[in-house]
C-alpha cells in the first residue's frame, strides 16, 4: 500500500493530467467556430510536374520532377510506398499551431463535422482535397465504388473525384486534356488483354481523349477509367478514400509493384473494378464536363453548383467569384475551401484571417455567419455527400 507521501504525489500527477487533459480539450474545442488552414503538404507521385504548382502556390520556385502532389486537406493521407497509415494528414498552419487535422477533429467531431456526418464517416471528413501539376500524361487507372471499397478495402465510401483545372501551359507536341470513359469498342476481355500485353498505346485508345481549359470542372465516377493529360494543374475534390487502381507498370521511369498497382487485390480482381460502361464521345463529354446551375449573385459576387447532388452522391463543389463582400450561406455539415485565384479574407465576428491563393481551409459545421473577402477572387467550396 501507498505510504501518504507517495500517495499525494500519485494523486496531484493524475490531477494534473486531468486537469491538463481538461484545459486541451476546452481549447481544441474552439477550432469548432472557426476556418482553420492548413500547412504545405506535399508529396511524391509517379507522375512528373510541379514547376507551376509551387508558381500557383507562390511557393520557391522548382524543377519538374516527381515531387509534384499537394495535399491541400485531408484527415486521411495518401497511401504512398515506403509510408505508414496517416502519412501526409493535414497539419494546420504555423500561425494555428501547427497541429494535426486528425487532432482537431477528435477534439469535438460533431461541431468539426456535423452530427450526422460524423455518424456516417466517424472522426473523418467526407470531402477532400488536393493538387496535381504534370507535365506528363498520368497512368491508366480507376477507383473502387462503394460497394467494391467495403468488400476489398475495409472503407465505407468509394472514391468519386472531380478536377477543376486551375492552370495550364504548353507541353510540346501536347494539347491540355483528360482522358475518360471507355470507348463503344471496350470491352473486359480486351481491355484484360491489353494489360497483360502491357500494350499501353492501345490501351490510351480505348479512352476518350477530351480537350479542356483553364476553368473547366470534370467530373469522375467511381469506377471510371481515367487520367489527367499533360500541361496541367487539377485541383481535385474526392470523397474520403485515397484507393487507386493502376494498370501500367512503368511509368515515367518508375516501376510499380503489384502492391502500387492493385493495392494488395489480384490483377483480375483489379481489372474487375473498372466500370466497362462505354460511351460516344458526345455522350462522355455531356456526362463529365460539368456546367454551371443554381447562379447566386450577391453584391457584387457571384457563387455556382458546379456539381451538385443530381450529378452524383458524393459531393457537390461550388465555385464563388467574389468581388466585395460574400456571406457564405449556412450549411448543416462541414465544408472544405481552396483559394483558386488571389488571396481571401475569412472574416467571422471580430477575427479574421487570410486564406491564400492555392491553399486549403476546413470550415467546420459550426462556423457561422462566414464572410469571404476580396476584390477580383474565386474559391471553390467542396461540400459532403447529402445524407
Amino acid at each position: 500500500m501507498l505510504n501518504d507521501a507517495l500517495f499525494k504525489i500519485v494523486q496531484n500527477k493524475q490531477l494534473s493530467i486531468l486537469n491538463n487533459k481538461n484545459v486541451g480539450v476546452k481549447t481544441m474545442s474552439e477550432w469548432s467556430k472557426k476556418p482553420i488552414l492548413f500547412d504545405d503538404d506535399r508529396i511524391t507521385r509517379p507522375y512528373i510536374g510541379g514547376k507551376l504548382l509551387n508558381e500557383w502556390r507562390r511557393m520557391e520556385p522548382a524543377e519538374d520532377n516527381h515531387n509534384c502532389e499537394e495535399l491541400l486537406v485531408t484527415s486521411i493521407g495518401a497511401i504512398s510506398k515506403g509510408h505508414g497509415e496517416g502519412y501526409a494528414i493535414s497539419k494546420t498552419v504555423p500561425s494555428q499551431g501547427s497541429i494535426s487535422l486528425k487532432t482537431i477533429i477528435a477534439s469535438d467531431p460533431n461541431g468539426i463535422l456535423g452530427e450526422k456526418y460524423n455518424k456516417k464517416n466517424p472522426n473523418n471528413l467526407s470531402v477532400l482535397a488536393r493538387a496535381g501539376d504534370t507535365i506528363v500524361r498520368l497512368v491508366l487507372q480507376c477507383h473502387p465504388k462503394e460497394d467494391d471499397a467495403k468488400k476489398y478495402f475495409n472503407s465505407i465510401c468509394g472514391k468519386t473525384e472531380a478536377w477543376y483545372i486551375a492552370r495550364t501551359r504548353k507541353v510540346e507536341g501536347e494539347e491540355n486534356c483528360v482522358y475518360a470513359g471507355f470507348k463503344k469498342h471496350v470491352t473486359r476481355e480486351l481491355w484484360k488483354r491489353l494489360f497483360e500485353e502491357q500494350n499501353i498505346p492501345e490501351m490510351v485508345n480505348c479512352l476518350h481523349k477530351i480537350p479542356v481549359k483553364e476553368g473547366d470542372v470534370v467530373l469522375i465516377p467511381a469506377g471510371m477509367v481515367h487520367a489527367v493529360g499533360p500541361g496541367c494543374i487539377f485541383l481535385e475534390v474526392h470523397e474520403c478514400n485515397d484507393i487507386t487502381i493502376r494498370v501500367e507498370r512503368n511509368i515515367n521511369g518508375m516501376v510499380l509493384t503489384d502492391e502500387e498497382m492493385f493495392n494488395g487485390l489480384s490483377a483480375d480482381e483489379g481489372i474487375g473494378l473498372f466500370d466497362f460502361e462505354t460511351y460516344t464521345f458526345e455522350e462522355i463529354k455531356e456526362k463529365v464536363i460539368m456546367k454551371e446551375k443554381d447562379v447566386i449573385v450577391q453584391n457584387g459576387s457571384k457563387s455556382a453548383n458546379m456539381i451538385d447532388y443530381s450529378d452524383t452522391k458524393a459531393f457537390g463543389m461550388q465555385l464563388v467569384d467574389i468581388d466585395g463582400e460574400f456571406t457564405l450561406p449556412d450549411f448543416d455539415g462541414h465544408r472544405i475551401m481552396v483559394a483558386i485565384g488571389g488571396d481571401v479574407k475569412l472574416k467571422w465576428g471580430n477575427e479574421s484571417i487570410e486564406l491564400i491563393q492555392g491553399h486549403g481551409a476546413l470550415i467546420p459545421a459550426e462556423c457561422d455567419d462566414l464572410k469571404l473577402i476580396a476584390s477580383g477572387a474565386r474559391v471553390m467550396i467542396g461540400l459532403p455527400a447529402k445524407l
